[in-house]
């Protein structure tokens, strides 16, 4: 079931991994069968592209879980670059900017930068564990956060831009996230 994070059975962490994990396989679904163009298009009043968001949510997961993989080490704003580069980005992307990537070169980004939520060290990072913030403009001073308040972090940021991606594929060809939900499971049967 597309629209139904895996049961996990009361495994807290294992619970918010699922859950993102979900979100972020939604919003590739909804690049399912597009060209480059159409996934570069902008066809809405927000300016939002799906390259954009896919691009965003890649370095937002990213950035994030590798500061939970940090703590409590301070993860610097310095190192954004080298996690960029990491992923294969260069730039930060905040879903209006589209990278000059091909459809599959940015699937192929998307997933590196999203590969840490199945990363187990990252997984294993106990939930109370306090994450230190960068001084950066996003950090309000004196703003506390712990690994789980990273972890449902993403699951609200994701699925926001989950909301954003369904809206912008309407708009580009009419199909809706069941449909394309049901494309990609009829796409993964078939190649098995």
């Amino acid at each position: 079931m597309p629209f139904f994070a895996p049961s996990t059975h009361g495994n807290e962490p294992a619970e918010l991994a699922s859950f993102l994990d979900q979100q972020c396989a939604q919003l590739r679904t909804t690049v399912h069968g597009l060209t480059d163009d159409q996934v570069r298009a902008a066809p809405t009043a927000s300016g939002l592209s799906l390259a954009g968001l896919l691009a965003h949510v890649a370095q937002v997961v990213h950035a994030s879980l590798s500061s939970v993989a940090m703590a409590p080490r301070t993860f610097e704003l310095s190192q954004y670059a080298e996690l960029n580069e990491r992923i294969g980005l260069d730039g930060i992307f905040g879903g209006a900017e589209t990278p000059d990537l091909s459809r599959d070169e940015l699937l192929a980004v998307y997933d590196r930068g999203i590969a840490l939520i199945r990363d187990p060290t990252v997984r294993d990072v106990p939930l109370d564990r306090e994450i230190p913030l960068p001084d950066a403009p996003w950090a309000p001073p004196d703003f506390h956060i712990d690994a789980r308040w990273m972890w449902l972090h993403l699951c609200t940021e994701v699925a926001r831009h989950v909301g954003h991606a369904d809206i912008i594929r309407e708009a580009i060809d009419g199909a809706t996230s069941f449909d394309l939900n049901d494309a990609v499971d009829a796409a993964e049967h078939t190649a098995e």
